[in-house]
């Protein structure tokens, strides 16, 4: 699947700008309306993920590395590079207090929040640079909503 990003961004991208991708490990990351319109309009600056157990990108994800955005049930729109992460246990910091203090930049609903109380572990990526595409199909299969795609080279 990598390759297969790789080739499209190849297609859209400027060489210096795909010669640093490529170098990077990448992330393939879904995302559900209305938090990907908010995200490729500005407004959503924090992508969460959180869950009751250790799965990516938890500790899986670092500030170099790079996130394409693939819409539920579409294609990939967009790529973000990562300004900062934080990985939260969240048996130590209660969910609570990242609603409180995130819940803005995160753009999500009460619905979430309700959703995910009984989580212990929480993952913050900070956007830093967003990167519209012209959207292309990936090979994707399975339900996960989170792959890692390792620098191979």
């Amino acid at each position: 699947m990598r390759e297969e990003i790789l080739s499209n961004l190849e297609l859209q991208l400027d060489k210096d700008a795909y010669d640093v991708i490529k170098g990077r490990n990448i992330h393939l990351g879904v995302f559900s309306e209305p938090c990907l319109r908010y995200m490729l309009e500005g407004k959503k600056t924090i992508e969460s993920r959180i869950s009751k157990k250790k799965i990516a990108p938890y500790q899986k994800i670092t500030k170099d590395d790079i996130v394409v955005v693939k819409k539920s049930g579409g294609g990939v729109v967009a790529y973000f590079t990562i300004k900062e992460i934080k990985f939260i246990n969240l048996n130590e910091i209660s969910i609570n207090e990242i609603k409180n203090k995130y819940n803005k930049e995160l753009c999500v609903s009460e619905e979430f929040w309700e959703q995910k109380k009984d989580s212990s572990y929480a993952t913050l990526i900070f956007i830093d640079r967003l990167v519209k595409l012209e959207p292309f199909k990936v090979n994707k299969r399975g339900m996960q909503t989170w792959i890692v795609l390792d620098n191979k080279e």
